[in-house]
């Protein structure tokens, strides 16, 4: 290009856009005016479009456009990028070439530039490494809980190898005392935390898969319990939820019985309000129910259930507010569902459902606010998941979804970011060791960010994975 050309465009008259909105200051690369990641024609093409023609009608970043860093957009600026790109003229002032700040702040506006916005690893998220505590052996389950009302959340887990259920008291910093035990059943296979007797302090009841029964742990409300109080109750009971099913402000339960042919059952144990239960009243589930989930599905004030079929598929009990319930509905949710949370995933105000299964997928049902679902739709997470729990792990409202896996290769606890409308990010995974199983979500430190409490099966300890 000849100098005669640059001395007509410097001749147009032009009154400079001294643009003086303020806000925002990203990173940017000085001279690219189209964000398209490199200097060239284009670039002073795009701003003398911009000054003289209205198209564009904006930039997203007039800092990246002021190619002679004076402060204020003109025709002097393509006049130093056509310069620079044909005349060998000196290079437009940092930041030029890498992505930087700018480094003399004037009243040009910056709002986005996209070629330099920073990709955080992992979605943004960041949890500090690891730290574990030691369990009884072949921990199966956990639940958190303020067990002894300091206001820091405690863990409590079910050992299936040892008998016996291990209660490690928080101290608030996310840390953890050494876990004290207390024996139950045999075969413990889930654990649920409520005030049964309505004293005002937690206990715990766990349901025991191979002695046949559930045990009550009544407790003192400084993280220790009383002598196990037990009661038959099904056959290999494998999983349960307390919940006030009868609306009469104490705490009953639901068991599910593992055993069954074809039908599992789901055994309704009403409350008393002093620790002990009226006799049960059963009802058929699926094949093989292993895992439950309580909330109110259908929005009419009582609590339903949401039943996780080892056989395959999703059942729904819902609750007619005087302690019975519906006969079961069935949703084909993938094979052998290990694991069902509850939560409003798409932020229409009704309650879906996260099921995981060991064929390595998690299928979202999303509600209709009655108590039906529509069809599911799976999101692939790994190998062989164990366990789903659903909490806002990124803060932005929407919520997310943790999932365990015990694949060989990944072992790992897999975080699918929620877009708030019922869909899900791919996952992004942080390791914690072998045999990973139960997973739930807390704030163990107190910072408002939810961390991981994760339970090894063949490793006989629990994982702390705190939010950064």
């Amino acid at each position: 290009m000849k100098r005669s050309t640059f001395l007509f465009l410097v001749g147009l008259s032009a009154a400079g856009v001294a643009d003086t909105l303020l806000g925002g200051n990203p990173r940017f690369r000085r001279g690219d005016a189209n964000d398209d990641g490199s200097l060239d024609l284009t670039d002073a093409t795009y701003t003398l479009g911009y000054l003289f023609l209205g198209k564009p009608k904006s930039l997203g970043c007039l800092d990246a456009a002021d190619s002679n860093d004076d402060g204020t957009l003109d025709i002097s600026d393509a006049v130093r990028s056509l310069g620079f790109l044909f005349l060998g003229d000196p290079p437009p002032p940092p930041p030029f070439g890498e992505c930087e700040f700018d480094p003399t702040p004037d009243r040009l506006r910056c709002a986005a530039f996209a070629g330099c916005e920073l990709t955080p690893p992992n979605g943004g998220l960041v949890f500090a490494e690891p730290v574990t505590y030691g369990t009884g052996e072949g921990p199966v389950c956990t639940v958190l809980g303020d067990l002894n009302a300091d206001g820091a959340l405690d863990v409590a887990v079910a050992n299936y190898r040892t008998d016996d259920v291990s209660v490690l008291l928080g101290v608030g910093d996310g840390t953890f005392g050494e876990a004290a035990r207390y024996g139950v059943g045999d075969g413990p296979r889930s654990i649920a935390i409520g005030d049964i007797n309505a004293d005002g302090a937690l206990d715990v009841a766990v349901a025991n898969y191979l002695s046949n029964d559930l045990t009550i742990l009544l407790g003192a409300g400084d993280g220790s319990f009383g002598p196990a109080a037990s009661r038959g109750v099904g056959r290999s009971p494998s999983s349960l939820v307390l919940g006030d099913f009868d609306v009469d402000g104490a705490l009953d339960l639901a068991v599910a019985d593992g055993y069954g042919d074809r039908y599992s059952r789901i055994f309704i144990l009403l409350g008393t309000g002093d620790g002990t239960f009226r006799d049960t009243v059963g009802y058929n589930a699926g094949h093989l129910s292993i895992a439950m989930a309580v909330d109110d599905l259908d929005g009419d004030g009582a609590e339903d259930l949401a039943v996780a079929n080892g056989g395959g598929g999703l059942s729904i009990l819902l609750g007619a507010g005087d302690g019975t319930f519906s006969k079961a509905v069935m949703y084909a949710s993938g094979r052998s569902i290990r694991s069902v949370a509850i939560g409003d995933l798409n932020g229409d105000g009704a309650l879906d459902i996260a099921a995981a299964s060991d064929s390595g997928e998690v299928s979202i049902l999303i509600a209709a606010g009655n108590g039906t679902f529509g069809e599911p739709f799976g999101c692939r997470v790994g190998e062989n998941l164990q366990s789903a729990a659903i909490g806002d792990i990124d803060g932005d409202g929407a919520l997310d979804l943790a999932i365990s896996d015990d694949d060989d290769v990944d072992e790992a606890v897999s975080i699918l970011l929620g877009a708030g409308d019922g869909t899900f990010r791919e996952p992004v995974t942080f390791g914690v060791g072998s045999s990973t199983g139960s997973v739930v979500l807390g704030d163990l430190d107190g910072d408002g960010a939810l961390d991981l409490v994760v339970l090894k099966y063949y490793r006989n300890d629990v994982s702390i994975l705190l939010a950064r």
